[in-house]
């Protein structure tokens, strides 16, 4: 599950907000603003999944290259397919969908991330989360809904500071359901 989540929580910070281009609603998180980790996994605990099997899916609706010199025509195209999966099954242990861990968002091992505004409530969750590595930054947005059977995921991510100041952004969408109590080996 830790994968899936893994999966699910990379999508939850790509969430698409309201804009026309990816990226829009990104935007740098001043320390003063900042949560910490533990405020976050607060806020993820209050998630409660079903135990069994989970089929999820993640899916690219929108990406922009144009700020990535010599990207080749079609790589758009080429990346949402690649980066997009029909279908991905997996299981959720009992303890696991007691506690779906704080982590699944505020990163096990990167202390390079600031968050703000994450909230769960009401089968909604929402947050953003700006993350440093490789002298570059990534910053992003999510908003979506939850049950303990199903959720749905919107994310705005926009990536800067690559090798010679190459840029991305994109929009994504993560979706999952529980399929049933017994969970298969695939």
């Amino acid at each position: 599950m830790t994968k899936a989540f893994g999966i699910t929580a990379t999508a939850l910070l790509m969430l698409a907000a309201c804009g026309d281009k990816p990226g829009e609603t990104t935007g740098n998180i001043a320390a003063t603003d900042a949560m910490s980790r533990e405020e976050v996994k607060a806020a993820v605990d209050k998630v409660q999944l079903k135990p069994g099997q989970w089929e999820g899916r993640f899916t690219i609706q929108d990406i922009d290259l144009s700020k990535m010199p010599g990207a080749p025509a079609g790589m758009e195209d080429q990346m949402k397919s690649m980066m997009s999966q029909t279908a991905l099954k997996y299981c959720v242990t009992p303890e696991e969908a007691a506690n779906p861990s704080g982590e699944m968002f505020a990163g096990q091992d990167n202390k390079d991330c600031a968050f703000k505004d994450f909230a769960v409530s009401g089968g909604t969750v929402k947050g953003q989360v700006s993350c440093k590595a490789d002298g570059g930054t990534m910053n992003a947005t999510m908003a979506g809904t939850y049950a303990s059977d199903s959720y749905a995921m919107d994310m705005d991510m926009q990536m800067a500071g690559g090798p010679d100041g190459t840029a991305m952004a994109m929009k994504a969408r993560s979706e999952g359901k529980w399929i049933g109590a017994d969970c298969t080996a695939e």
